[in-house]
């Protein structure tokens, strides 16, 4: 692509040609005038003739002085607006340098020449926005000044924002994409550092919000590309960073569950064993006890502890090894019959279902009962005076979904993101792995086990998982 120098050198202005055009019209048409007026002049007297013919001549000549001053005139505003022109054709064509400088002489080889160049740069440019469409990355081209220039399809996806609209507005402007008083800060600090050492630089994670209050973490890359004489523009490069901070949760979520599964081992050989022998000799000591004395309630409590850190054994185990030990088809509505037959009968539970055709489930009917027991129990435990309702229904794409929802309390957002982690607890007795192992067995059933609270007053555990039962089996129990 050639590229116009940004001052050329004309030889003759357009203005300069319409001048002299213009002049010699006029002087050619006061001389044709006077050459067909030939006949009535030779028949007046010599004296008029002569005065005739001056006359004719002084027209032909202030015509032409007149045509050329008019000449002059349009041909400079042609001239400025063929040169306004030129320069948006350059702006917009964006030069890069290298390149071979292409001498014109006039407005019109400028004008030849800008067009030519836009005309090539937009050939490049609807090339380059078919590449650009089709990056896995979102793009954003800035200009010098901070305005967005030009974008893909994958940056409105990854912003969730219509960007066309943007067009033009400095990016962290307030009407901008990331408006500065969103809390944009280290974002803009990032692109000014940038542009401060004129290189390609690299961010794994920058928190930024949008326009329309939309948080997001990015991995974003900033490189640089020359624009205009002396100046460059932004090329922002960037992609969702969530999912590198949601590998690296799962990857310390399985070191943790690594941990804890080699620390159950121990537990069990070193601890479970010891812990049977002394139950055992407590229940025969309380046997010799005369009902009712102090040494038997002693003795009961003492068994009562016992069983509790049996129990703590007992999830640990079921912790690092969630998998189930004899899969079958299961129906959730009998299960929970179960559940709630082995807890205490209580008013405030209510079971809806099943709505819809829910199909029956393949797994571990002792492991799942687990999951469920805990949620009502702690439904339970966090409702005192509201209700727990446990609904049983068809989930998207034949699974099955079962909801429980306590009317008692929420859990603040701030928690959210913890309770599924081992040993967290809000509970003054408790030991935090109740829904750590409910999420472990729902996920080894190739379920999920989500959270949903309004903070305040309400709170749904929702465990969805994939039928695999013969073709046509549902639960109709």
């Amino acid at each position: 692509m050639t590229r116009l120098a940004s001052s050329y050198r004309v030889s003759l202005r357009l203005y300069v040609v319409f001048s002299l055009l213009m002049a010699v019209s006029a002087a050619a048409s006061g001389l044709l005038l006077l050459y067909l007026a030939r006949p009535f002049i030779r028949e007046l007297r010599s004296q008029a003739a002569a005065q005739a013919t001056v006359l004719l001549f002084t027209g032909a000549g202030v015509a032409g002085a007149a045509a050329a001053v008019a000449g002059l005139v349009v041909g400079l505003r042609l001239a400025g607006r063929i040169r306004v022109i030129v320069r948006k054709a350059e702006a917009l064509s964006g030069p890069a340098s290298g390149e071979p400088v292409q001498k014109v002489t006039d407005e019109l080889g400028a004008l030849d020449a800008a067009v030519g160049r836009l005309t090539l740069s937009l050939d490049h440019f609807v090339r380059d926005s078919d590449i650009l469409g089709r990056l896995p990355e979102g793009m954003l081209l800035l200009l010098p000044t901070g305005e967005v220039l030009s974008f893909n399809t994958t940056a409105e996806i990854l912003l969730g924002v219509s960007l066309e609209r943007f067009r033009g507005v400095p990016i962290f402007s307030p009407s901008g994409v990331f408006p500065s008083e969103n809390g944009n800060e280290a974002l803009a600090q990032f692109l000014k550092e940038a542009t401060e050492n004129q290189h390609s630089i690299h961010m794994s994670e920058v928190g930024a919000t949008t326009v329309n209050g939309q948080s997001l973490l990015l991995e974003m890359t900033v490189q640089h590309r020359e624009w205009g004489v002396d100046s460059t523009a932004l090329v922002l490069l960037f992609r969702d960073g969530s999912e590198k901070q949601r590998i690296r949760d799962e990857i310390r979520r399985a070191d943790q569950l690594a941990l804890l599964g080699g620390m159950a081992a121990r537990v069990a050989h070193e601890i479970r064993t010891p812990l049977s022998t002394i139950r055992g000799l407590l229940e025969l000591l309380q046997s010799d006890q005369a009902p009712g004395s102090f040494n038997q309630e002693y003795m009961k409590r003492i068994i009562q502890a016992v069983d509790r850190q049996d129990r703590l054994v007992e999830n640990l185990l079921t912790l690092s090894n969630p998998e189930p030990d004899a899969s079958q088809a299961v129906s959730l509505l009998a299960l929970i019959e179960d559940v709630l037959a082995m807890l205490p009968a209580d008013p405030r539970v209510r079971v809806t279902g099943p709505i819809g055709a829910v199909p029956l489930v393949w797994g571990d009917a002792f492991r799942l009962s687990e999951v469920f027991a805990n949620l009502i129990q702690n439904a339970l435990e966090a409702t005192p005076e509201g209700s727990v309702d446990v609904r049983i229904e068809a989930g998207p794409e034949g699974r099955a979904r079962v909801s429980v929802r306590n009317t008692g309390a929420g859990i603040p957002p701030e928690l959210r993101d913890r309770i599924f982690q081992p040993f967290f607890t809000t509970k003054s007795r408790g030991t935090g792995l109740g829904l750590a192992i409910a999420r472990q067995i729902v996920e080894a059933h190739h379920g999920k086990l989500d959270m949903v609270s309004d903070g305040v007053s309400e709170t749904t555990f929702v465990v969805d998982l994939p039928a695999a039962a013969p073709r046509g089996a549902v639960d109709s129990s």
